[in-house]
């Protein structure tokens, strides 16, 4: 009898609180459901894949966060199951390009789509799709020029740079990088939070503290898909 009454006082309560009882959600849900942009980052990770994918993809799930990977042909074709599993799993894939060499990239009009188009082909090969999301090496700018980016877009790439630098490339730390990156969300208002991280050494310790982060403050992390607006640094006009 005591067991039933405590019982019926907790569903009363629950039931003036406007909730329900067994369907209770997260607050991670809820953001997911009400779309608040405010809650939602993009995580993105270029150069790889790497012998560091596979376990960034396990932390990934653990989180349930999805994330977007503009990759290289030749680290494609080295790391082909990391490739397969991006897709499987729900991740946007892109590509990156194949040199990542400024005087090889940028050498000419048409350089930039060559290598795109190369990447895109060793990604067809391996997951058995094409993707249109592309980011240039060290992004749209300071070196692609006004004809390169029309010439891209020509061949409807969807170029999309980022909103914030977590300079891991720079710090080479898991601990200034995650501190750096924090500072600059809280800083900035620019939206969407299109994050730039790279699929780099330090990049399981650095994800270890952000998206744990992430999940003490509420926010998610949704793949970038071709229906959105990309960001963009801005051009050289010529």
């Amino acid at each position: 009898m005591k067991k039933l009454i405590q019982w019926t006082l907790l569903l009363i309560c629950v039931l003036l609180s406007g909730q329900t009882l067994f369907a209770a959600v997260t607050d991670r849900e809820v953001d997911r459901k009400s779309g608040q942009t405010s809650k939602v980052l993009y995580l993105t990770f270029d150069d790889g894949p790497s012998e560091y994918t596979e376990a960034l993809l396990d932390l990934l799930a653990t989180h349930h966060m999805k994330a977007t990977f503009f990759m290289l042909g030749p680290e494609m074709e080295r790391y082909p199951e990391a490739v397969k599993r991006m897709v499987e799993e729900g991740h946007s894939v892109g590509v990156h390009g194949v040199s990542h060499e400024r005087k090889i990239f940028y050498n000419g009009v048409f350089s930039p789509v060559k290598e795109m188009d190369q990447a895109n082909d060793t990604l067809q090969a391996i997951a058995g799709q094409r993707t249109f999301l592309a980011r240039t090496p060290y992004g749209s700018s300071p070196y692609l020029t006004k004809k390169q980016k029309e010439a891209l877009e020509n061949q409807n790439y969807l170029l999309w740079d980022w909103t914030i630098d977590s300079r891991d490339w720079s710090y080479r730390n898991p601990w200034r990088t995650f501190s750096y990156t924090l500072k600059s969300i809280k800083s900035t208002s620019k939206e969407p939070k299109v994050i730039l991280f790279h699929d780099i050494k330090f990049v399981i310790e650095t994800m270890s503290l952000f998206l744990d982060w992430m999940e003490e403050n509420n926010y998610i992390s949704e793949a970038i898909t071709p229906d959105l607006q990309p960001v963009k640094l801005w051009q050289k006009e010529k």
